[in-house]
Order: C-alpha cells, then sequence, then structure tokens
C-alpha cells in the first residue's frame, strides 16, 4: 500500500471529494417516494322521508255496568228429623242338608214289539196258518235259497203275519239269527201239523256279533217251522200240542 502513484492518488483524492454534499457530484439523487392516491366513497342516495301514519280513531267509551243486586238472605233449613231405628233383621237360619238325589240309572227300554190288528176276517186268496183263534197271512219259503234267507236283512216283519217254512218230511232242522234287525218267535210243527216246540223271544245279531256267536236253535222232528214277531206266541196262548191249520191257497197243501 506504500508504493502508490501519483496518479491513483489524485484520484482517491477525487473520490473522497465526490462522498460530500455538493450536488451534481457523485450519485444520483434517489427519486422522490410517490403517495398512493385513495378514491372517495360513494355517495349514498337519500331515505325516502318517512311517511306519516293516520292518527288512531279513538275507542268507544264504554258505559259503566250497574251495581249488583244484593243477593237475598239465605233461608235457614229447618233441623233434618232423625232416621227412624231400624230393628236388626234376626240372624238367617241354616238351611237343612238336603241328601243329594241317588244318581239316575237309565233304564234300557225293552225293544218294541209289533202290535197284532185287531182280529179279521183274513183274506181266503193269501197263504194262511191258523194255530187256536188267530190267522196269520204268511210268506212261503220252499226253496233252499229262500230258507236260507228267511226274514234276514228287513227291517221288521209287519204286526200279524209270518213266514212259513215247509220242508216234504220231518226232519232235524236248526235255525238262528244272521243279519236280523228284530227278534223272533219260531213255532215249530211236526208231520202232523202239531206244535212240538216254541222258541219264544230269539234275538237278532247284536252290534259286533261275529255269525260263530250265534246260537242255533235245533228242534228234531220238524217238517214247518212258523216265524212270528217276538211275543206273539204267548199273547195268542200257543201252547205244545196245538195243531195248526192251512187255510186260505194252502188248503189242500203240505198235508195241514
Amino acid at each position: 500500500m506504500r508504493f502508490l502513484t501519483g496518479l491513483a492518488l489524485l484520484t482517491a483524492a477525487l473520490l473522497l471529494a465526490g462522498c460530500g454534499s455538493a450536488p451534481g457530484l457523485g450519485r444520483t439523487p434517489e427519486p422522490a417516494a410517490t403517495a398512493a392516491v385513495v378514491a372517495p366513497p360513494p355517495t349514498r342516495p337519500p331515505l325516502p322521508a318517512a311517511t306519516k301514519l293516520p292518527a288512531a280513531t279513538p275507542l268507544p267509551t264504554v258505559a259503566a255496568l250497574p251495581p249488583a243486586a244484593p243477593l237475598p238472605a239465605a233461608t235457614p233449613l229447618p233441623p233434618a228429623a232423625p232416621l227412624p231405628t231400624i230393628a236388626p233383621l234376626p240372624p238367617v237360619t241354616a238351611l237343612p242338608t238336603v241328601a243329594p238325589l241317588p244318581a239316575a240309572t237309565p233304564t234300557p227300554l225293552p225293544p218294541p214289539t209289533p202290535t197284532a190288528p185287531p182280529d179279521a176276517t183274513p183274506d181266503l186268496a193269501l197263504p194262511l196258518v191258523t194255530i187256536g183263534a188267530f190267522t196269520w197271512p204268511v210268506e212261503l219259503a220252499l226253496t233252499v235259497e229262500e230258507q236260507a234267507q228267511g226274514l234276514s236283512g228287513r227291517a221288521e216283519l209287519a204286526a200279524g203275519s209270518g213266514m212259513l217254512f215247509v220242508w216234504n218230511q220231518e226232519s232235524r232242522r236248526s235255525f238262528w239269527m244272521p243279519d236280523m234287525n228284530f227278534p223272533l218267535d219260531l213255532v215249530w210243527l211236526n208231520g202232523e201239523c202239531a206244535v212240538v216246540q216254541i222258541t219264544a223271544e230269539a234275538p237278532p245279531q247284536a252290534p259286533g256279533q261275529s255269525r260263530a256267536e250265534l246260537p242255533r236253535y235245533t228242534v228234531d222232528g220238524v217238517q214247518y217251522v212258523l216265524e212270528i214277531n217276538a211275543g206273539e206266541a204267548a199273547r195268542r196262548g200257543i201252547n205244545v200240542g196245538d195243531r195248526a191249520k192251512f187255510q186260505g191257497r194252502l188248503v189242500g197243501e203240505y198235508g195241514c
């Protein structure tokens, strides 16, 4: 730094002189700061003038109510008459104990027995069988098929009528009651038309009863059997030893 030239010293001196305050020398002056321009606020339109309300109509004057009339004085009620004394009821006497009635036992009704019509003159155009004082119009069971069927499956046998089974000779005969719906009396006759036995009230086949359980009615020395409604043999007074007589269409037939 010691060996500066004269030119260098001069230049340094000039530079130092330029740092003073003389105008036009040294630095270029900085421009002056510019102030910001503020726009004025917009002008508001004036508010409309307020409209005046009309004056209020005065309320009508209310007339004062007249003073209320005083209530009449209450009339005091007469004292209540005392209630009459009720005599107490006598104690209830216990009812006597009633013995319960025995349970009713249903009594089975006997099977209806057809009622025989009053005796009338028999129709001689029909086959008839007379024993004692009574005569029965009868159906005839002559063939094997008719005798096997008999009265089975029918609902009833008309009162005062019967069915006559006929064979050519006396023999051991057996009867039973399959598929019957009502009881019967069986009047067994021999070849001489005499009553040899009476089977009374032979019952029909019961519900659920098998044919193997049905009783068989068997009598020896029989050529004719008269079936009539149960009870008729007793009502007509038929007895063993009485004789039968064939009448009507049976006159002269089968030897009776």
